[in-house]
């Protein structure tokens, strides 16, 4: 992977799931006047972890486009993680 990708992998990925995950919580757990800035705060989450698994994508030699896999949260993360780096070096 291209080492000016995995910053911004890891800042849009590790930020993407903490923003789900607190918009998730305000929402369901809190409730009430909190479920209007969850639901925002989620979907914010959401659009940083697309951009995070785009990078991801461009870091291992693919199309940006194959990182709206992030929509599918942690499986398409998953399905990136599984895709061959394009850019390692051979042994």
């Amino acid at each position: 992977m291209l080492a000016e990708y995995k910053t911004k992998t890891n800042i849009g990925v590790g930020i993407g799931l903490l923003l789900e995950i607190g918009g998730q919580v305000l929402t369901k757990v809190v409730g009430g006047a909190a479920a209007i800035p969850g639901s925002i705060i989620a979907l914010v989450g959401v659009i940083v972890f697309i951009w995070g698994c785009m990078n991801y994508a461009v870091g291992k030699g693919h199309s940006k486009w194959l990182g709206l896999l992030g929509l599918f949260s942690c499986i398409g993360l998953i399905v990136l993680i599984l895709l061959p780096d394009q850019h390692k070096t051979p042994k």
